[in-house]
């Protein structure tokens, strides 16, 4: 940051506005930042992130655009933006900007998870796997991420590969019912009726 009078104490209390949920004060802050400094890029941000909580989607768009105007290595910013461009509808933008946060950071999980996420809506099913996997090896405590792969794979009809996914994320997280209930599907295209009753057993007690 620019040795600007007052810009570190409006960036600091900027912050605790933002984690005691005083989002007006704390984008009045910001701005005054960004006023003093044009290119501090972390004002920017979380500017970005306090109008996301206000509902105020495209100033956060304006300001993480001009993150990445001022800094195109934020692989934040563009996992960021790519998450607004979901919401918007507007899916293979969204893409694109996940997949350059994926190029410049390749261990952005989320940004995998993401990624893979939209392919698999999209009927691109063995990239969406592909960036499950990924996430997965980068995460691997996850249980959403097994399942959500498990999903991708009854979609593929390889239910062996649901199974076991679903099996994982049941292991992560016992009272899992809808891993239980998409398990208990893929036994049952499977041709795997008891293991499929049991699963059913199971959602019951769990209800």
């Amino acid at each position: 940051m620019k040795d600007c009078p007052n810009s570190k104490t409006y960036y600091k209390r900027g912050i605790e506005s933002y984690k005691k949920r005083e989002y007006d004060e704390a984008i009045a802050d910001f701005t005054m930042v960004i006023d003093l400094d044009p290119d501090y890029t972390k004002a920017y941000s979380y500017r970005a992130q306090t109008y996301i909580k206000k509902g105020d989607f495209d100033k956060a768009f304006l300001d993480y655009t001009k993150v990445i105007e001022l800094n195109m290595q934020d692989a934040n910013a563009y996992y960021a933006r790519g998450k607004l461009y979901d919401e918007d509808g507007e899916w293979e933008k969204a893409i694109a900007d996940f997949s350059m946060a994926i190029k410049l950071d390749p261990k952005h999980a989320d940004a995998w998870g993401f990624r893979a996420t939209l392919c698999s809506e999209r009927g691109e099913y063995y990239k969406a796997i592909e960036g499950f996997s990924k996430e997965i090896e980068l995460r691997p405590n996850e249980p959403e991420t097994y399942y959500e792969r498990g999903r991708v794979y009854v979609k593929t009809k390889e239910y062996d590969k649901a199974i076991s996914d679903f099996t994982q994320a049941i292991k992560i997280s016992p009272n899992f019912t809808d891993a239980y209930f998409e398990r208990a599907m893929a036994y049952l295209r499977n041709d795997e009726i008891e293991g499929a009753i049991q699963d059913f057993d199971k959602i019951s007690e769990l209800r």
